[in-house]
């Protein structure tokens, strides 16, 4: 049990340099303009989506994609950069959903044993 939270914990913190890394790949760039506010944004979000796992109100998650399903578009942007933007944070929201509930489904077994 000890050890199973030791590992969710180290897990959770190392997410957002994982989801980091994963997006660089994918995007081909190397994104410093949000990083922090973006890695913070998606500890806050992993964190929810642990709570939700752990009290199964897997509805709940829902929540989260629509909240930040809600871009800002300036009209300066073209509308490839715009479509970019929404991808990069798109596939970032996803693979944060994605650690978020493998984490909670971590803590919940090592509380259930």
């Amino acid at each position: 049990m000890t050890l199973l939270i030791i590992v969710g914990v180290i897990f959770y913190l190392l997410s957002g340099f994982f989801i980091k890394i994963i997006l660089e790949i994918l995007s081909g760039e190397k994104n410093t303009e949000t990083d922090r506010i973006g890695m913070t944004i998606g500890y806050c979000e992993r964190l929810l989506t642990i709570a939700f796992v752990m009290l199964n109100q897997y509805t709940a998650l829902g929540l989260l994609v629509a909240a930040k399903s809600i871009l800002r578009f300036s009209g300066g942007k073209s509308s490839e950069s715009v479509r970019k933007e929404s991808e990069y944070v798109l596939v970032g929201t996803m693979l944060s959903l994605v650690f978020g509930i493998v984490n909670g489904l971590i803590f919940m077994f090592a509380f259930s044993s």
